[in-house]
């Protein structure tokens, strides 16, 4: 099969894997994955994927699906999660040593054992060679300590929208650093209202989500500020309603009116076929000279 392989694991977290061993796969089936070292276990989201398609960075390194995951397997990855709870038990008195402070957001075990993971939240950038040294003498694993940001920390734990449906950082594959001011003034919201912000206190992900219909309408209306002539008298483009298909003008007394796309376009086309039957005229007065 073509393509890549969506896989998924605690958190919905998300990595994409080539099948090269061409294994009949169904979403949710549970495999066993390829990891830096050694193996670890997820379950299978959305197939085949072109990696063209998927933004991944350079150095984005493509493992394989191994095999199917056995009934053993998941029993095995259950106890793994339960000893999740008593890490991060350990973490958090060994953390009372430490000169610094850290927010404790998540544990993960590898499904091998190999591998341990601490995803945490800091004001600052932490120096935390020492302390990784104590966490290996304690867990006797390799440690991984991970600083993340607001919006990671709420797509970890996972939660509902305003909207009441599930956050579009947690069920679509988004990219973050693309949430901008931008893509608010693009789509005529304000930056400043406090419904723009999700759980986590940045813009909401929606908007990354939504910017491209955006950026496909605004092709087709007119540039705020754009002087056109609507029933022989000039106006300028004062704001572009993309939902509702409306455009707001303003005269030069500050007056508004809004008009329909629909009338723009007629407006557009009597502008043109004037502009060409003047230019017509104008040939055949030249031809009779």
């Amino acid at each position: 099969m073509n393509g890549l392989v969506e896989v998924k694991f605690k958190q919905d977290e998300k990595r994409y894997y080539e099948n090269a061993h061409d294994i009949e796969l169904r979403k949710g089936l549970y495999v066993i994955v390829e990891a830096e070292k050694g193996a670890d276990m997820g379950y299978v989201g959305n197939y085949p994927l072109e990696k063209e398609k998927l933004n991944l960075p350079e150095f984005y390194e493509i493992r394989k699906i191994i095999r199917v995951a056995s009934e053993d397997d998941v029993e095995k990855m259950n106890r793994i999660h339960e000893k999740e709870e008593d890490a991060k038990n350990k973490f958090l008195d060994a953390l009372k040593d430490q000169p610094f402070e850290m927010d404790l957001v998540d544990v993960e075990y590898q499904y091998d054992g190999n591998k341990l993971t601490f995803y945490f939240m800091a004001e600052t950038r932490v120096d935390f060679r020492d302390f990784l040294k104590v966490l290996a003498r304690i867990f006797r694993t390799r440690i991984e300590l991970r600083q993340i940001n607001e919006r990671q920390e709420i797509k970890r734990l996972g939660g509902v929208g305003p909207c009441g449906r599930e956050l579009c950082c947690k069920n679509l594959d988004l990219n973050f650093d693309r949430v901008t001011i931008q893509m608010a003034k693009d789509q005529n919201v304000s930056v400043t209202s406090s419904k723009m912000c999700g759980l986590c206190g940045k813009l909401l992900c929606c908007l990354a989500y939504e910017e491209e219909f955006y950026r496909e309408e605004a092709e087709k209306y007119p540039e705020i500020g754009k002087e056109i002539f609507y029933n022989d008298k000039k106006m300028f483009v004062a704001k572009n309603n993309y939902l509702t298909y409306r455009i707001e003008l303003r005269d030069e007394n500050g007056v508004l009116t809004t008009i329909s796309f629909d009338d723009y376009l007629e407006q557009k086309i009597k502008k043109k076929r004037a502009k060409f039957s003047g230019k017509k005229n104008k040939r055949a007065k030249d031809e009779q000279h």
